[in-house]
């Protein structure tokens, strides 16, 4: 159980029932994490845009996406992201034992060469940003990347964190796949 008051679709009125209306044209529902989000309106109409951009990146991959989230989420310990995303991953096709692996080493994972070594760069530069180089983002540079695509994807994982954050303080439930 949630420590702070939600609101269900069926409550929501007004702005609320708006955004919740375009999630559950998209969802079929609207998932606890995003009712969390209902408790301050314009701060979920932002992680729904911010949803909205990242699902049709043109060069950040959903899986690439998928196990950014699922790593840092196993660090954070948010159990409603672990579920969440590893089921995105294994209906993608990726096993138990792919996902562990880059669990453990991001740079050698299941995902393309380009995608492992941005994976590894976004998880490095979340976990300690101090550590990150230039030579780090040439490297990424050299094999495709984007300034852009850098910046997109250090977002994703820093405002991820920032997510498994707000899910663990106020006790999102975890994940139940239908």
């Amino acid at each position: 159980m949630t420590v702070l008051q939600l609101t269900a679709p069926q409550e929501a009125q007004g702005e609320l029932a708006e955004i919740y209306g375009e999630i559950e044209k998209a969802f079929g529902g609207v998932p606890e994490g995003l009712q969390l989000f209902g408790v301050s309106p314009t701060l979920l109409r932002s992680q729904w845009r911010n949803l909205g951009y990242f699902s049709q990146h043109p060069h950040l991959s959903a899986n690439f996406l998928a196990l950014l989230r699922y790593i840092l989420s196993e660090e954070g310990k948010c159990q409603f992201c672990i579920g969440f995303n590893e089921a995105l991953l294994l209906n993608a096709g990726f096993s138990k034992e792919a996902i562990a692996s880059a669990r453990r080493d991001p740079a050698h994972g299941p995902l393309s060469e380009q995608e492992n070594a941005l994976l590894n760069y976004v998880l490095k530069a979340v976990r300690d940003p101090h550590s990150v180089s230039e030579a780090d983002a040439a490297r990424l540079r050299d094999l495709g990347w984007t300034d852009q695509d850098l910046f997109d994807a250090v977002a994703h994982g820093a405002q991820h964190h920032a997510v498994d954050i707000l899910f663990e303080t106020f006790r999102i439930a975890p994940y139940q796949p239908a």
